[in-house]
């Protein structure tokens, strides 16, 4: 289990992001998401649908620009997360794209859990924390 480095309110549950954003943010934490009984990936019908395949599947490293050398970078993303407003706008810069490329993974996967394939995302999925 990864952890934040301090101890504080997780700003999953404070930052201004939709509802749905935020179960989905909750949901990949505590290993939610993908629905806790086995079956297997709507994209590749051989393949359990695990943290691991949808890891690999998703192609989370490449779409969050992380280094291969991290385990599970959807977590490693969130736990960097602003725990306050960041004043310099260059601290926001990377946020702009990694929150809407978090959110559209997450609504990817949420719909996949329930082995329904995804409609399109609409285009204001993640802009209500970089308004």
């Amino acid at each position: 289990m990864h952890c934040r480095p301090t101890i504080s309110l997780d700003p999953v549950l404070w930052l201004p992001v939709s509802k749905s954003e935020r179960s989905r943010c909750i949901r990949w934490r505590l290993g939610w998401l993908l629905g806790g009984r086995y079956k297997t990936c709507p994209r590749h019908p051989g393949q359990p649908f695990t943290k691991a395949h949808t890891i690999h599947c998703f192609q989370m490293h490449r779409r969050l620009m992380i280094p291969q050398t991290i385990s599970d970078p959807l977590f490693f993303i969130l736990n960097m997360l602003p725990t306050k407003k960041p004043r310099p706008p260059n601290t926001t810069l990377s946020w702009t794209i990694r929150w809407p490329n978090i959110c559209r993974i997450l609504y990817e996967l949420d719909y996949l859990s329930y082995t329904k394939l995804p409609p399109t995302p609409s285009t204001r999925l993640g802009q209500r924390l970089l308004a």
